[in-house]
């Protein structure tokens, strides 16, 4: 698997492309993107066979370890790869360690382990643990290891072992890749860590550009702590971090961020230059009972930027979650059914909302792509940060 990018500058917006992947050669995924988070291998409250309904594109699924332990055995016996094994083969795979969506539980630290926390308990990791679970599942992209426990508050203490430990996992990792046959086509994410002090971040840079051999890509580890409260982080506070990071890494390698960050925040970091996000954000608002209706075109018939459709005023609603919307949830049903649904705890509430958000976050990221390429990608933030602001006012 290959990326490729333009223009090769350090923080502005760029469109690319990862391609000529090994086992489906036909697949071309666009930048900016976001893969499709997922919890034991499936997206939360929609089968594969479902999300068919929301898109026939291919699609990058991210699969979190922490959600995967359970079937590490079962995966040392199995020839095929992590897409074969959870039903999604024409799927690409992303394995990362925590999941976004789930708060990572502060501390529990011990010296070059990491802990997840899984159906099971709390579990610790270490670099051959670890890619002895990457070489079983062989995915087609994967993050290395990392102590990414940091988040604005963290002490110099911890980014200190925070950085002195993945120091380490990289340089296992990277060997142990390098000497494996079952990765060799596997596209790998190196993680940068150090918190919120740009010495560290640096520091830790420094290093790996020392070594960078079947490195493809970068993630922007440590900036929160996952779950909820990425959603809310403030974007001059991430901000001097995130350009600190992008003019000390290569241009030309793909850039991640996982965590639900807002749509005001995606876009202000894809003018940065950030090429790949997630969509926990979907499942985090489908949780709290919310469907996205933000305007993305100018066309859109829409004056909310969000809705909670448990709330009352939509027991006699008729309407469309969103006028216009050509997903299945809004094509088929209204917010009065819908808010029926999540009201007696039908299975099929959340999956509508989910269907909807999902289809909503996508058709978001194609708007950024087609702005890029259009130079009007300005013109597209400040209609979202004008919408979210007039929808925290009503909070």
């Amino acid at each position: 698997m290959k990326f490729y990018v333009e223009p090769l500058s350090k923080c502005t917006q760029r469109l690319g492309s990862l391609s000529e992947i090994e086992s489906k050669p036909t697949v071309n995924i666009k930048t900016p993107a976001v893969m499709l988070h997922t919890q034991g291998g499936q997206i939360p409250h929609i089968t594969h066979e479902v999300f068919k309904l929301v898109s026939r594109k291919s699609q990058i699924l991210q699969i979190p370890l922490a959600g995967m332990h359970t079937f590490k055995e079962a995966m040392q016996y199995y020839e095929g790869t992590i897409s074969s094994f959870i039903g999604s083969k024409d799927s690409l795979s992303c394995l990362t360690l925590q999941d976004p969506c789930n708060i990572t539980k502060q501390g529990h630290h011990s010296t070059l382990k990491v802990p997840i926390w899984t159906k099971n308990g709390k579990v610790y990791y270490d670099a051959k643990s670890y890619m002895d679970v990457v070489e079983s599942f062989k995915p087609d992209i994967y993050f290395l290891l990392s102590d990414g426990d940091t988040n604005i508050s963290s002490s110099e203490k911890r980014i200190a072992k925070s950085v002195s430990n993945t120091m380490n996992f990289y340089k296992e990792c990277l060997d142990r890749h390098r000497k494996s046959d079952a990765l060799k086509h596997s596209f790998v994410i190196a993680p940068i860590v150090g918190g919120y002090k740009q010495i560290s971040r640096e520091r830790y840079i420094s290093f790996i550009l020392e070594d960078m051999k079947n490195v493809d890509g970068f993630l922007i580890d440590g900036l929160h702590n996952n779950g909820p409260e990425a959603e809310f982080l403030e974007f001059n506070e991430i901000e001097p971090i995130v350009r600190c990071i992008l003019n000390k890494i290569p241009t030309e390698k793909l850039r991640v961020v996982q965590g639900c960050w807002n749509p005001v925040n995606i876009i202000n970091l894809v003018e940065l230059g950030i090429d790949l996000f997630d969509t926990s954000y979907c499942h985090i608002l489908t949780e709290r009972s919310a469907a996205m209706t933000f305007a993305i075109e100018i066309t859109d018939q829409t004056n909310t930027y969000e809705i909670n459709l448990r709330d009352s005023k939509y027991v006699d609603d008729f309407q469309p979650i969103l006028i216009g919307c050509e997903c299945l949830s809004c094509t088929k049903y209204s917010r009065a059914y819908i808010h029926h649904l999540l009201s007696v705890h039908e299975l099929l509430g959340p999956i509508l909302v989910m269907i909807h958000n999902v289809y909503h976050y996508l058709r978001f990221f194609e708007k950024i792509r087609s702005c890029i390429q259009n130079n009007t990608l300005q013109t597209l933030q400040l209609s979202i940060t004008e919408q979210f602001r007039n929808h925290q006012k009503t909070k």
